[in-house]
């Protein structure tokens, strides 16, 4: 009985977070639309109405290997809208051939 009672419960707390999000979508899509003086709003979903399961960006803890690969990514140079080649961590360039 109280594995259906907690199951029944989930559903019910998970049924009202969907709906909370739905009525959050609607009202952040009004909200943005309201023009002002300098244009029209800018705000993020999550920061407009936050909700309890949401993943605050800010406060996440990354691993060492997550931070490794950051930092050990390549970054591309482009030119005139085509791939020239990468710019590696350690300042050297990676040339297409």
């Amino acid at each position: 009985m109280n594995e259906g009672y907690q199951m029944q419960r989930e559903y019910k707390e998970a049924l009202h977070l969907d709906n909370l999000r739905l009525l959050r979508y609607v009202g952040h899509t009004v909200y943005m639309g309201i023009q002002t003086k300098k244009g029209f709003k800018k705000a993020k979903l999550e920061k407009y109405y936050p909700l309890p399961h949401d993943v605050d960006e800010s406060k996440k803890v990354y691993s060492k290997d997550e931070i490794d690969d950051f930092f050990s990514r390549k970054e591309p140079i482009i030119t005139n809208g085509k791939l020239r080649g990468y710019l590696l961590a350690d300042g050297s360039v990676q040339d297409i051939n």
